[in-house]
């Protein structure tokens, strides 16, 4: 059996024939164009000169600079690009009078320079470069060209040692300018942070700030002890008063005013006289009115000249009792109060000390915890300014090395053997075979043409043979259910029906045994079945109804759905007329269940449901009550409903009707299928949960005498998807068994 590989090329091979004869044609053609060509002319005479350039021995250096210039000379005169520098190519063509088309072709094609080789250490084993010009004019221009070129190479050499000293010492001085700057500001860096940090290093060096601070710890412990004493006196005399300090500075404040002390006499003198009064006279009395209001004046004074005492430390108005109370201390209460006020002042003095004191310590003891930073950024001051003197020292050592050097620079290279001429043998004129042409641009037109055909059918992305889809359904682990006969006579005859009836019974024996490899995954899974496929020329409708055809003719009460609502109606293939009138009210026509379902003449047991399309909204015909309880009520009725949907690449119908079957069948057909088609069909009834029992290839040729016998299904486990545990059909051939 032949590979896949070589029936592919054997499909594409008929189908791209003339393309390969096209590219045979066009080999010949153009080999034959190029055969008949006269041939080129002889190349003309030309003339070579030969020179040959050395190194020269320079005088002894008595610098660094000179010594490493002189063999940095060396290394650079080896170089193809630095001998053909732009300026010795403008001196020479200058000096010659030469167009620059002219010197551009000397470099790149008549000029040739044969450097000194290496050994494996990169060392020069000899100093001879050897140069050779090619002229078609004569020999005395060629040697005149030659001489040119080695002159200025040889002045190039010197110029280039020369100049590299030059631009050398103008790169040391721009770099000096540069790190006297930095070094400038180094320095400059290190004297301001002495001149900022240097006393605070001082004072810990001499030990100063650790005095300070064992001072500062000393002066808190004194303080401390003081401030004690002062809150223990002030406790003794709050016991004593029985007063606050505030209270006391009320009381002291009140108590020392002569007039609020004349008005508190006043006030007494007017209450006696008004309790003598009240024995004798009546509260209307007028004398006795008189003394209320005196009362009453007083104690307004009384009060306001109190407020006027304390009342920047109390906003609110005091009470009279409290007023009076308050002013009522005697001298040594009074003396009492006072010192308790003096001490509250030494407290809160002591307390401000003790805090500034607690401060300074603080601020002393940051001082020394940043000493070893200050001290390690000294360090790095003083290592910085000393490393830019060791660069700025370095540079200029450099620099006054370079400048003695100048005056000992001379040139890399001389002329050793001056330009002469160098006879060549005439050339030969070259000669044509041209059959041999002819036949190889023939061989090679036959095998780009065999490249093309072979390259179409890789590129070709369609299943060529029943193996390439039995392939593809194995990786996918998708079962192989069996294959179909081609039926030649929809082939041939447009009007002729695809449809076997009596006449084709061995055609249907194929249908036969899809039918009973779907029989034997189990009765309640192969119930309702959906046919689709990945297109419309894969003859999913002709399945349909061969399948149909072989389960009626098995027994079996089978009903055909049209649920291809998109297309015409295919029910003249089994002689039924649909009605008219169907397209028309679509949903009224599945709801009469009865006049909906036609019996097939002449095939016992199949009856067919006719579509009533084309129609335009056919998704919502499809998820329509009417259809739905039409199908439910089928499976009740019917031993087997097979159900033509529509492909999937066309529409989704046959996943709206999937809830309502107990699978689908997959038909694929060798030529139309499409591999990247048919793997994301997979993938997406995969997704959707949808159960594939199975895939048929339809439209085998010579199934007949190809095809063996199917073998049986045995035993199916029922998990939803038609398969056992490895996704393959029980008994079902996979890819290593032989295929149906």
């Amino acid at each position: 059996m032949a590979p896949p590989i070589v029936k592919r090329f054997g499909i594409s091979f008929q189908q791209n024939y003339w393309l390969g004869f096209l590219t045979i044609l066009a080999g010949f053609g153009i080999s034959g164009i190029v055969a008949l060509q006269p041939p080129p002319p002889p190349p003309a005479q030309t003339y070579r000169a030969f020179g040959q350039l050395t190194f020269t021995e320079p005088p002894p250096a008595f610098t660094t600079t000179g010594t490493q210039l002189q063999q940095e000379g060396r290394g650079l005169s080896l170089s193809r690009a630095n001998l053909l520098s732009e300026r010795v190519l403008r001196n020479v063509m200058e000096k010659l009078q030469l167009k620059p088309r002219e010197i551009q072709r000397i470099r790149e094609k008549t000029l040739n320079i044969e450097l000194p080789p290496r050994n494996n250490k990169g060392d020069i084993t000899s100093s001879a470069i050897r140069l050779r010009y090619t002229d078609r004019e004569s020999p005395t221009r060629a040697t005149l060209i030659l001489e040119a070129f080695m002159e200025e190479m040889v002045e190039h050499s010197r110029w280039l040692n020369t100049s590299e000293l030059r631009s050398r010492i103008d790169a040391l001085s721009k770099r000096l300018d540069q790190v006297k700057v930095e070094l400038t500001a180094a320095e400059n860096r290190f004297y301001r942070y002495v001149s900022q940090q240097g006393s605070d290093l001082l004072q810990i060096q001499d030990g100063s700030l650790f005095s300070g601070i064992t001072n500062s710890q000393q002066r808190q412990r004194e303080l401390e002890l003081a401030l004690q004493e002062v809150q223990g006196r002030i406790q003794s005399l709050i016991g004593q008063l029985g007063l606050t300090p505030e209270q006391a500075y009320t009381s002291v404040a009140l108590s020392a005013d002569p007039l609020l002390a004349n008005l508190r006499a006043q006030l007494l003198q007017t209450e006696r006289q008004l309790e003598r009064l009240q024995l004798d006279l009546r509260p209307e009395h007028p004398t006795f009115e008189r003394l209320l209001k005196e009362q009453q004046v007083n104690e307004n004074l009384f009060q306001q000249r109190a407020q006027e005492l304390i009342g920047a430390r109390n906003l609110e108005p005091i009470p009279l009792a409290q007023i009076r109370q308050d002013s009522s201390l005697d001298p040594s209460r009074q003396q009492l109060a006072s010192q308790l006020l003096a001490l509250q002042t030494r407290q809160a003095g002591l307390s401000q000390q003790l805090n500034a004191v607690v401060e300074t310590e603080r601020k002393l003891r940051e001082q020394y915890e940043k000493f070893p930073d200050k001290q390690l950024q000294q360090a790095k001051l003083v290592q910085e300014v000393e490393f830019q003197r060791i660069v700025y020292q370095n540079i200029l050592t450099a620099l006054v090395d370079a400048q003695a050097a100048e005056a000992e620079t001379v040139g890399s290279i001389t002329i050793a053997v001056p330009a002469t001429y160098q006879p060549t043998p005439p050339p030969v004129p070259e000669l044509k075979n041209k059959p041999l042409i002819i036949l190889a641009g023939g061989g090679i037109g036959l095998v780009a043409g065999l490249g093309v055909i072979l390259l179409l059918a890789l590129l070709d992305d369609r299943l060529h043979t029943p193996q390439e889809i039995r392939d593809t359904l194995g990786d996918r682990e998708v079962s192989l259910l069996g294959q179909l006969p081609f039926i030649y006579s929809s082939l041939y005859r447009e009007d002729l029906s695809p449809v076997l009836l009596e006449g084709n019974a061995a055609d249907l024996s194929f249908y036969e045994r899809v039918r009973s490899n779907l029989r034997r995954l189990g009765s309640d899974m192969s119930k309702v079945v959906m046919i689709s496929s990945i297109s419309n020329e894969e003859g999913k409708s002709a399945t349909a109804y061969n399948l149909a055809i072989a389960s009626a003719q098995a027994g079996k009460r089978t009903l055909l759905v049209e649920a291809d609502l998109r297309a015409p109606s295919k029910a003249e293939w089994l002689d039924v007329v649909s009605d008219p009138q169907s397209s028309l009210e679509p949903l009224r026509f599945y709801q009469n269940r009865t006049d909906a379902i036609s019996l097939v003449p002449g095939v016992a047991n199949l009856y067919l449901l006719p579509s009533v399309g084309p129609q335009r909204q056919a998704a919502a015909i499809v998820e329509s009550s009417e259809l739905r309880l039409l199908l439910k009520d089928a499976r009740g009725r019917f031993d087997v409903v097979i159900i033509d949907t529509p492909s999937l690449s066309r529409c989704n119908d046959a996943l709206l009707l999937e809830p309502l079957t107990d699978g689908l069948v997959l038909v694929t057909r060798p030529g139309t299928t499409r591999s990247s088609l048919l793997n994301e069909a997979i993938d997406q009834l995969s997704d959707a949960e949808v159960p594939v029992l199975g895939a048929v290839i339809n439209g085998v040729e010579d199934l007949v005498a190809a095809t063996p016998e199917v073998p049986e299904v045995n035993n199916v486990n029922n998990n939803g998807n038609g398969s056992n545990g490895s996704g393959n059909i029980s008994g079902v051939p996979t890819l290593n068994e032989n295929p149906i």
